[in-house]
């Protein structure tokens, strides 16, 4: 399935995000956090918790000033997400992804549906290795194409062992139900429950056919918004039903960061 807009003219953009390391917090504190079962909050530097949320006083237009910790969510020149238009073609891919099956937990952190895979899985990227530890699902998609958001989309997160991150985007369409997302919804605890238990699942199968992305360094999406992400977004997306998009959106209307300004950033397209 492909995202409208996009032709078969294979570009993309890498980054090499790594701008990070001023004011900023601890990378691997970032995705910690993010999967963790209880992320209402974020934690200070002085110990006191941060509130933030997708709308009103919390929302993504405000978490610059909630704590000094997120000033980069005002302040970066590298911020994510964009919309992807413009790319220009940046040769071969130099991605391998190498994921396999495992058992995963599923968690609800009070900002999304997050699945923390087992150790095993990882990437390579521009000869680097990332290690995959969690993905997760935000409604609408953070990144658009052409203006345009998808319904849902599923960010992968890779840390490398110096601290920065790369991330891999699919989108997701409306069409035929997934059988691997079903069972990633019905393992979503209630509220009190511990983590959803799924054995053997395999990310590989939430990947679409065809290896083009786009590329472009940028940042985390939630706050404190570090700038150390290298991001890949698949140019073609994976069908899920209606009734599995709607079954999210009860869970989450919103929960996407506005697209961000790209300023003297360059997004490729690549194969």
């Amino acid at each position: 399935m492909r995202r409208p807009g996009i032709t078969c003219t294979i570009l993309v953009t890498f980054a090499a995000a790594v701008a990070l390391l001023a004011c900023q917090t601890d990378p691997a504190d970032d995705v910690a956090i993010e999967g963790e079962p209880d992320a209402h909050h974020e934690e200070s530097a002085e110990g006191h918790e941060i509130h933030w949320s997708y709308e009103g006083d919390t929302g993504p237009a405000m978490w610059g000033s909630l704590d000094p910790s997120f000033a980069a969510c005002d302040d970066g020149v590298r911020q994510s997400p964009v919309d992807l238009t413009g790319a220009v073609a940046g040769g071969e891919s130099e991605l391998e992804i190498r994921w396999q099956p495992g058992d995963a937990e599923v968690v609800d952190n009070g900002h999304t549906i997050v699945v923390n895979v087992a150790e095993g899985s990882a990437i390579s990227l521009e000869g680097r290795e990332f290690a995959l530890l969690q993905f997760h699902f935000h409604h609408p998609s953070e990144h658009t194409v052409e203006g345009s958001a998808a319904p849902i989309d599923i960010h992968f997160v890779h840390a490398a062992a110096e601290g920065d991150l790369a991330v891999i985007g699919v989108f997701l369409e409306a069409g035929e139900a997934d059988p691997t997302i079903q069972s990633i919804w019905e393992a979503i605890p209630s509220a009190g429950e511990s983590p959803g238990a799924l054995a053997a699942l395999d990310p590989g199968a939430l990947l679409p056919e065809g290896g083009s992305h786009y590329r472009y360094p940028g940042s985390l999406t939630t706050p404190g918004c570090s700038e150390i992400v290298s991001w890949v977004v698949m140019t073609e997306s994976i069908a899920v039903s209606q009734d599995q998009i709607d079954a999210f959106a009860a869970l989450y209307p919103m929960n996407a960061r506005p697209v961000q300004p790209l300023n003297e950033r360059t997004i490729e397209l690549r194969q």
